[in-house]
């Protein structure tokens, strides 16, 4: 421990020493001056200057610094598994289970070397993280829980010692987390060592088989006519690695078989299927393994989901050529606009495409199937040959049945080679010498007279009555019957057409006759450039009518779609309004369907409910108890205005058993990647307590500073006083002024 002496004055040193020397200079005249000659005037002179030293003493803010340097230990952690898991026994001629094996490692050598050197923290977890206990506590124990959040729980731990000198983590667990699909997870970053155990031996499961189906990914909600995958993972043991069948029904008929294998000492497959949603509406995926030979529990073997299917509203496809200015712009307008689902094919090197959006079951042919599924097609500058006469006669078909086409042309697309030479040329709204070649320069550009009141130029206040000049031009532009000019541009020739639109059929087609209107995205002066709101009102003319979006949504989720008998789900709901006009109070039931296709309303109350993006919102939930196992759907409704408002379904799925009571090998591979990601180890029992005792424990040191104020003490004032007193009674006593 070290001690200064230091001064906290802010005035400048000068400044208070002047004030003194003016002080103590005004007392020595005084007493040359009014009581000179007389020795008890002196006594009053060293008091006055005993009094002004302390007074300048106190002015400097003396301060006393004590520097004290302090040895930190660091944290050595420990998580302990008390899931029932832990009691399995693979095989009869093991005596020790996991728990024993984990109470053994307890008490090993290392416990004594690291509590001398080391904070140990010992944290017991199964659904919840228990509170930190030493190992001798932990010993106590017993493993009863009924399910094992090993993600949840490692996180919540170290997140309580973050910013903390933590020397590593000791891992005693199966590695079995009742909630985790995949060990993807154990992937992430780690702020220190995990250091895990195998607490089990490699050795072949005895007893009868059993299979269970531990869960199912897939996307709950889908559009019509996309492809997606739907994922099983399926597990086991006993049934010394033979093949056996998973099946998928869909609404309760077999669709797919696919046979899978299982490592003879037991463990987990993922199993995928190819789903087809050809049709809008809800369905039910079921994943079954048909019971085994000699297997007795049977109530696992199923697992079910509900996948709703809807149709996307305004989904626009976009097919580009070379990637140029336009097509960058224009890709970022697409998926800019919230009211349209889009799909951009832009042709790469070696002519190959890339695609930009949500694919599907889109491919390249165009096929007049595909087109259905799509509301507005946008052409780029592709020629007539790279488009083929199969897409532009599938496009001619799209238009007529209703469909909306906008063509952006360039180059490639209004030259001799271009759409005119394809079965396109029936709805082109102009025509022109297909040989002139683009007029290059600038050209000012004018809303028409049909222009001004379109429903592209005139919405209220983002009307785009004035816009910007174009570079180029593909001039000699003779309009179609029935086409109209929305747009013009200034040329020394006349004024030329820049947009033209036209009805063809039951659809739509608008025509750019330039390839630089991407430069009104770069439009200087404009806080919202007028290249978006130019493609945001054309699409929304272009889309062909629609019933009126509803008014009001609401929005049921959870935080789980699986649980397990006795386990509670907290549904959640949100209301919303296009305008925000929402009553100050509002009802809202949550129906749900069970297994046995009977319906239980449940009267949500109102509370602040988080999203999944972690942001809080007013609004409506329940807590509900299954009691029975199976594929529950939820759907929450309300009433606004003699509204009936509905949430799309939410559905979750109730296990009739717990895994912590289903014999299962443990996790292996999660163990290794765990301590492989940390950069801590995977260690056989043996090799714990010579591991831990080898660690390198490196102790931080940290200064402390105290300060201790001289001025203000006590004392310090009670001389000043006394000073002050002692010479006011002296001057009293003696008839002094």
């Amino acid at each position: 421990m070290f001690e200064f002496l230091v001064f906290e004055h802010h005035i400048p040193i000068s400044l208070i020493v002047t004030g003194l020397a003016v002080a103590v200079g005004s007392a020595v005249f005084s007493f040359l001056r009014f009581l000179p000659g007389d020795w008890r005037n002196l006594f009053l002179f060293v008091i006055r200057m005993a009094f002004l030293a302390l007074l300048g003493w106190c002015l400097l803010l003396p301060q006393l610094r004590h520097s004290m340097t302090e040895t930190i230990k660091p944290r050595f952690l420990v998580a302990v598994d008390t899931s029932a898991s832990m009691k399995v026994l693979p095989s009869k001629n093991l005596t020790t289970n996991r728990w024993m094996v984990a109470q053994d490692v307890l008490r090993q050598p290392w416990v004594k070397r690291l509590t001398a050197e080391c904070a140990v923290d010992v944290f017991p977890f199964d659904r919840e993280l228990g509170a930190p206990m030493s190992p001798a506590q932990v010993l106590d124990l017993a493993p009863q829980g009924q399910s094992s959040l090993l993600r949840d729980s490692l996180r919540k731990m170290l997140e309580r010692y973050r910013g903390q000198n933590v020397a590593g983590v000791l891992l005693l667990s199966d590695g079995l987390d009742t909630r985790e699909v995949h060990d993807d997870w154990a992937r992430e970053s780690w702020p220190c060592p995990i250091y895990t155990v195998r607490l089990e031996p490699q050795v072949e499961w005895d007893g009868e088989p059993d299979v269970h189906v531990d869960s199912i990914d897939t996307p709950r909600r889908v559009v019509v006519s996309w492809d997606t995958k739907l994922t099983a993972v399926v597990s086991g043991q006993g049934i010394k690695g033979e093949a056996f069948n998973v099946q998928l029904f869909k609404d309760g008929e077999l669709i797919q078989e696919v046979p899978t294998q299982l490592p003879a000492e037991g463990g987990s497959r993922e199993v995928s299927f190819r789903l087809e949603h050809p049709l809008v509406g809800n369905f039910i995926y079921t994943v079954k393994v048909p019971p085994l030979p000699r297997e007795t529990q049977t109530n696992d073997n199923v697992f079910a989901v509900n996948v709703q299917v809807v149709d996307s509203k305004n989904r626009v496809l976009y097919l580009e050529g070379v990637p140029r200015w336009e097509s960058k712009y224009l890709v970022r307008a697409l998926k800019a606009n919230k009211t349209i689902t889009p799909l951009a094919f832009i042709q790469g090197p070696n002519k190959k495409f890339i695609t930009f959006g949500e694919r599907g079951s889109m491919t390249l042919e165009v096929t007049e199937q595909q087109l259905g599924l799509y509301k507005i097609v946008v052409l780029g500058d592709l020629k007539g040959e790279v488009l083929g006469e199969e897409r532009a006669a599938a496009l001619l078909k799209f238009v007529e049945n209703g469909g909306s086409l906008m063509l952006l042309g360039g180059a490639n697309a209004w030259g001799a080679e271009g759409f005119q030479t394809t079965a396109l040329r029936r709805l082109l709204p102009f025509t022109r010498p297909w040989s002139e070649a683009i007029q290059e320069g600038q050209f000012e550009v004018k809303l028409t007279d049909e222009g001004r009141s379109h429903a592209v130029f005139a919405r209220g206040t983002n009307n785009l009555q004035k816009l910007p000049p174009v570079l180029s031009l593909i001039g000699g532009a003779r309009l179609s019957a029935g086409a109209v000019s929305l747009v013009d541009a200034h040329t020394p020739a006349g004024d030329q057409p820049v947009l033209v639109a036209q009805k063809f059929g039951q659809g739509k087609v608008a025509a750019v006759l330039t390839d630089s209107l991407w430069k009104w995205q770069l439009n200087a002066g404009e806080e919202s450039p007028p290249y978006n709101r130019f493609w945001n009102q054309i699409l929304e003319w272009l889309s062909p009518s629609e019933t009126e979006v509803d008014k009001f949504e609401i929005d049921l989720f959870a935080d789980v779609d699986q649980l397990y008998l006795d386990e509670a789900i907290q549904l959640k709901a949100r209301v919303s309004a296009a305008n925000d006009e929402l009553p100050s109070s509002l009802k809202v039931i949550c129906e749900l369907q069970k297994p046995d296709q009977r319906k239980l309303s449940l009267d949500m109350a109102a509370q602040t409910v988080t999203a999944a993006s972690g942001k809080t919102y007013p609004g409506f939930g329940v807590e509900f108890r299954a009691e029975a196992p199976g594929l529950y759907k939820a759907v929450a409704r309300t009433e606004i205005k003699d509204q009936k408002v509905e949430s799309a379904p939410y559905s979750f799925f109730i296990k009739a058993f717990t895994p912590e009571t289903a014999p299962k090998p443990i996790n292996t591979a999660l163990l290794q990647l765990l301590a492989e990601q940390s950069e801590g180890r995977f260690l056989d029992p043996s090799e714990v307590s010579r591991v831990l005792s080898d660690l390198k424990i490196t102790t931080r040191e940290e200064e402390r500073i105290e300060y201790q104020s001289l001025w203000h003490s006590w004392w310090v004032i009670a001389c000043l006083m006394s000073l002050l007193s002692l010479e006011w009674i002296i001057r009293k006593v003696r008839n002094m002024a």
